[in-house]
């Protein structure tokens, strides 16, 4: 298949794998994927997924990746965080949440890791369309908060969370959020509950 005719085909998913491109040519070679990635016609993103050269590659795209690279997961942790403002600073890379293992994929725009949780943790996210182009689940602000302190037990005093520098401001609004106390009861945890009041302490000091 030459390049044009693949390009027609293909250029409504922003993101493709071998798969994809046998679904369109079942007698499709490897070889020419790498042929065309040495031509520059396509860029490899990660774990296996390419984009046309010409895709832009913006913070949307790296979201909509993450949420298909590695399936069932949805953005939370540093990266939801810092998409609802708690967080000041740009973060490299995508952090996720998966029900599978911890997995981390490299690229040239960072690391998508994925921090395994139990299933039945896998609530309180929403899907976002960004600019109807590109789909991603992403953790609600509330439920990114409760799976950080979940998976970072060792924040457990007011001092580790001066020392995280988040964004007050931005979480003085979940301080009375029935989602935060509706979701800390589904986690049903103890030792989660009472990280949860430390923050409550920091965000009162």
């Amino acid at each position: 298949m030459r390049f044009r005719e693949f390009e027609a085909r293909i250029k409504k998913l922003p993101v493709f794998n071998l798969n994809d491109i046998r679904k369109i040519d079942p007698g499709f070679h490897r070889q020419q994927l790498t042929d065309w990635l040495d031509r520059a016609y396509i860029q490899s993103i990660a774990g296996g997924y390419y984009a046309l050269a010409d895709r832009l590659i913006n913070e949307p795209f790296l979201y909509m990746v993450a949420s298909k690279l590695y399936e069932p997961s949805y953005i939370s942790l540093e990266s939801a965080l810092a998409y609802h403002h708690v967080i000041p600073e740009t973060v490299l890379g995508v952090t996720s949440v998966s029900s599978r293992k911890t997995k981390q994929f490299e690229s040239k725009w960072g690391t998508f890791s994925y921090r395994s949780m139990k299933p039945r943790y896998m609530f309180g996210y929403e899907v976002v369309d960004s600019e109807g182009t590109y789909k991603y689940s992403i953790a609600k602000v509330e439920k990114a908060v409760l799976d950080f302190l979940y998976l970072n037990p060792q924040i457990n005093a007011v001092e580790d969370f001066e020392g995280l520098r988040w964004n007050k401001l931005e979480l003085i609004a979940i301080k009375e959020s029935s989602l935060l106390k509706d979701y800390l009861k589904i986690f049903y945890k103890r030792s989660l509950e009472y990280r949860v009041a430390t923050l409550m302490r920091y965000l009162d000091a």
